[in-house]
């Protein structure tokens, strides 16, 4: 489950998405370079084997560790795509086809606008449909939902199996769990008849996820005043109520807690203005996460994808260690929120690419000597947590046996 929006303002548009994951599958950011290859090649995704193109575009993918597509993600064209779960009552087809993550690759991969990245999502599910399972440690199966935005044009496409509707997004525009597009779609396939939200959702899984009430939420933050990049993060750091922290969980907040029946948990957040920079947390919990500026080409990113999981297994182990409350904890956040504010502030300012690549640089090892840090202090407190209620601290002490047995955790730690 996610959250994902979008803004223009000014002239500038703005995106921004939050990944909800299991709490212990892994979110990798790396840097894929273009790529040309000889005709006739194919590429395995998650699932399938397809052509492949004579040339891939260069991105920037926020992915599962395990798949091989993205939750979210950009290419050097400045366009932006992010996608979302969808529950309809269309049953899946239970072929192993394209899931949502490997579109959305595809996607980036091979165009240069947003229209056409819809149009070419379109093109694959009907011909390779979409299902196959999109969990880690789970089954969980579902159909998608695309924000698809250039620094021109925004698009939502939605979709029940291999049905669809497009939709141009307005000024102002989140989507979530649930369906958005009722009849008011600029296009569909010969199958949909009147209102998509109508003929199509699965109105209880959708109400279980919450979706409703965090596509309000995110709705209203971002239609506030101020600076617009600021209120994306404020919009991804969002809580349902005071009452949830990192000891009790919300499948209705944006910035998502696990540790109740249904729901999993925000493992990556990132925001940007399309076409000239970004903010990435590469981490869970975004409420105690550090946004860190990228360029367009991200050249700070990993290209290879061990290096990425252990990144995002060192930050995981800040966030477990606060949970199981390390009484330095208050510090570390304090020290970082300052971290994100100074180079917030002059990531906006820069006046090139390359002092912004020197200002992302900075950024990310001032962040890393700061988890080098808390890890130091914190490596001997036992990942154990007597906090929140009875099936709230069963939940996480399962969660944490599972992460240290899964992670090579002492390697991350060195």
């Amino acid at each position: 489950m996610c959250d994902t929006l979008y803004l223009k303002r000014d002239g500038k548009s703005f995106f921004a998405k939050n990944s909800d994951r299991s709490p212990n599958e892994a979110h990798l950011m790396i840097r894929c370079p273009a790529r040309d290859y000889l005709r006739g090649e194919s590429v395995k995704t998650t699932y399938v084997i397809l052509p492949q193109v004579e040339h891939t575009n260069a991105c920037v993918l926020l992915k599962p560790h395990w798949i091989w597509g993205a939750e979210m993600g950009w290419n050097e064209h400045g366009l932006h795509i992010g996608n979302e779960a969808l529950f309809t009552n269309v049953k899946m087809e239970r072929e192993c086809g394209l899931i949502g993550m490997d579109l959305l690759r595809l996607a980036l991969e091979r165009t240069a606008s947003a229209l056409d990245a819809a149009e070419l999502i379109i093109s694959l599910i009907a011909e390779y449909g979409q299902d196959g399972n999109c969990a880690f440690d789970k089954k969980f199966f579902y159909h998608n939902a695309f924000l698809i935005a250039d620094g021109n044009d925004a698009y939502v496409l939605e979709t029940a199996g291999r049905h669809w509707a497009l939709k141009k997004a307005g000024d102002v525009c989140t989507i979530s769990n649930c369906i958005s597009i009722t009849d008011d779609y600029m296009r569909a396939d010969d199958g949909v008849k009147g209102n998509f939200k109508k003929q199509f959702e699965n109105k209880l899984f959708t109400a279980v996820a919450g979706a409703e009430n965090r596509r309000r939420l995110t709705m209203e933050k971002i239609c506030e005043n101020g600076d617009p990049v600021a209120l994306m993060m404020s919009a991804l750091r969002l809580h349902a109520s005071c009452d949830v922290d990192v000891n009790r969980s919300s499948t209705s907040s944006p910035c998502m807690h696990a540790g109740n029946l249904f729901g999993d948990q925000t493992t990556g957040s990132y925001v940007a203005e399309t076409g000239k920079l970004s903010f990435v947390t590469g981490s869970s919990f975004p409420c105690l996460s550090v946004f860190k500026p990228l360029t367009t080409k991200a050249e700070v990113l990993p290209t290879d994808e061990n290096a990425a999981l252990r990144y995002w297994v060192r930050r995981e182990l800040v966030n477990r260690y606060i949970m199981c409350g390390v009484p330095f904890a208050d510090e570390y956040l304090r020290i970082g929120r300052e971290t994100e504010c100074k180079y917030l502030a002059a990531a906006l300012a820069a006046r090139s690419e390359e002092e912004t690549e020197a200002i992302s640089r900075a950024c990310f090892a001032e962040e890393e000597s700061l988890v080098a840090d808390f890890l130091s202090r914190a490596k001997d407190t036992p990942l154990h947590t007597e906090k929140g209620n009875p099936f709230f601290r069963n939940y996480w002490n399962k969660k944490n046996k599972a992460f240290s047995e899964h992670y090579d955790i002492a390697s991350c730690l060195e």
